[in-house]
């Protein structure tokens, strides 16, 4: 990405303070973090602002308005011969010249660490424990955040209001992600070359398989969006999830419309549609971020420090029954929803959130 000028604003003695943001993945984190770029860009209009992020995760911040530069890692590249530490060290010596006075660590991981503690800022500051993820990232920084807000969102603004004098950091919640021309033709071309008019998004997708809902029964939540309120459904298919999209299938009488498409494709399609449901996934979050209705299914984890950052969302969970595990299989929280309840709250927002 080619810098830009920056906005306008404090500046330092020896020029415009420089801020390095660092969070490398995933789709929902990232989603998350935007508003730090954005409430740094209000309180410092002349910070030059740079952020660090997984060469798969470019489209999420390239085009963020707040941002004057954005350099790629790629980690998985630290994994192929034959010379993947060169490439790393090219990142950095990137991430370097920018020349950062202050590295905000929003990822807190050895990985991201590497990155603050390599990226020569004088202020490298990043969370203290419990919220750090791995114990031995606090190591790369000199200064440790002790994050007091529950939610993902807020914890992120409480490192950038570290890097603010007194702490007097203007909080934007907003989501900046414009959405390419291109990515909105090829939603459309997608929409009208099904005949489709009101659609529901479901991404049955996530991370973990106790994150999710069984495949069963959103073909069975599909029936009733279809039956009850008139809605075409569309079923995302992300990398790897063939079996759930065959799962489906056998279990839907509907018409399986299947959507693959890049993450600028996705939140163009996401942006088009009446609402979407979701477990803990990076899509629910995009959905939410560009404040489409959503219902979210959560089970091991926590909505309260995961969930939709919206104002028009429903969550569906079981407290009674929710462990935070990485279990293989479906969690007994999640086996808990039923699709009835589920269509329930969609109706309810469809009612509360009409075009």
């Amino acid at each position: 990405m080619a810098p830009r000028e920056p906005n306008g604003g404090n500046g330092s003695p020896n020029g415009p303070m420089r801020i390095l943001i660092v969070k490398l993945s995933s789709l929902g984190d990232i989603v998350h973090a935007l508003p730090v770029a954005r409430s740094l860009r209000a309180t410092m209009p002349q910070a030059r602002l740079a952020w660090v992020v997984e060469k798969k995760w470019l489209p999420l911040v390239e085009r963020h308005p707040d941002l004057d530069e954005v350099f790629t890692v790629d980690s998985l590249a630290l994994r192929k011969p034959p010379r993947p530490w060169e490439e790393f060290r090219d990142d950095v010596r990137r991430v370097r010249a920018f020349h950062p006075d202050i590295t905000l660590d929003l990822q807190g991981t050895v990985k991201s660490a590497t990155i603050v503690r390599l990226s020569g800022a004088a202020q490298r500051i990043g969370f203290a424990k419990p919220v750090l993820r791995e114990w031995l990232a606090g190591f790369a920084y000199n200064q440790h955040v002790q994050a007091t807000s529950v939610h993902t969102v807020d914890q992120y603004l409480d490192i950038a209001a570290a890097a603010v004098a007194g702490g007097g950091l203007q909080r934007i919640y907003e989501f900046p992600f414009p959405i390419p021309i291109e990515a909105q033709r090829t939603a459309d071309d997608w929409i009208a070359s099904n005949a489709i008019g009101e659609f529901a998004f479901l991404s049955p997708g996530g991370g973990w398989a106790s994150k999710r809902w069984p495949s069963a029964r959103y073909a069975r939540l599909a029936e009733l969006l279809e039956q009850d309120y008139g809605l075409a459904v569309v079923l995302n298919r992300g990398p790897g999830e063939e079996q759930m999209e065959q799962a489906y299938r056998r279990a839907n009488a509907v018409r399986a419309r299947l959507f693959s498409g890049d993450v600028c494709e996705l939140a163009a399609m996401l942006k088009r549609a009446r609402l979407v449901i979701g477990g803990d996934t990076g899509p629910l979050q995009l959905a939410a971020a560009l404040d489409v209705p959503t219902v979210a299914l959560f089970g091991p984890t926590d909505p309260a420090r995961n969930g939709p950052y919206s104002r028009h969302s429903r969550v569906i969970r079981r407290t009674n029954l929710t462990t935070y595990k990485r279990g293989a299989t479906y969690s007994p929280a999640m086996l808990a929803i039923t699709p009835e309840e589920v269509a329930a709250a969609c109706g309810e927002l469809l009612e509360q959130t009409t075009r």
